[in-house]
């Protein structure tokens, strides 16, 4: 039973691709699923014997499916606060660019105030070689046009993402 939240959280990410809904959608599912199985406790600890609530009987199901319904309501909310419009952060990019301000201001700059004071130029050399070398690798991984020759990173992104992948065919 404990593998069902995972796999919620999976697929709620994967339908939406941001980790803030996937988690609300989740918690949402467990919601749902808590408190569809409590009225069927409820109910049966009543004495109305509607349905069992064993976790091999239809009150186990019901209950996921209190969950799911849960997992639906949250999803509905989200789109109507246009949640979906939103563009994604993408925390590639910005580390990109965190990575490109602190190789230019090294090389510019002529290092960190703390190498100029101890008279070490090597350590500050080797710093604004190991950024732009960081740079360099991270824009070879997530450069568009530097992607594309790689048939790796294309078939796991085709993995990750088909209707990209559907795109790029069309």
């Amino acid at each position: 039973m404990w593998l069902i939240v995972p796999v919620i959280f999976l697929l709620s990410w994967r339908m939406t691709r941001r980790w803030g809904q996937a988690l609300n959608e989740t918690v949402a599912w467990i919601v749902g699923y808590l408190a569809t199985a409590g009225v069927l406790w409820l109910t049966d600890v009543g004495g109305l014997d509607l349905v069992d609530t064993r976790p091999n009987s239809p009150g186990a199901i019901l209950a996921i499916l209190g969950g799911f319904l849960g997992m639906l309501v949250s999803r509905w909310r989200w789109k109507r606060r246009g949640g979906h419009l939103e563009p994604r952060t993408d925390w590639r990019k910005a580390l990109i660019r965190g990575a490109a301000r602190v190789s230019a201001r090294r090389s510019a700059g002529g290092g960190t105030a703390a190498g100029s004071r101890t008279g070490s130029a090597a350590g500050s050399d080797v710093a604004a070689i190991a950024g732009r070398l960081l740079g360099r690798a991270a824009a070879n991984l997530f450069v568009p046009e530097l992607r594309r020759r790689n048939p790796w990173f294309r078939a796991m992104r085709a993995l990750l993402s088909p209707d990209e992948a559907r795109q790029r065919r069309q």
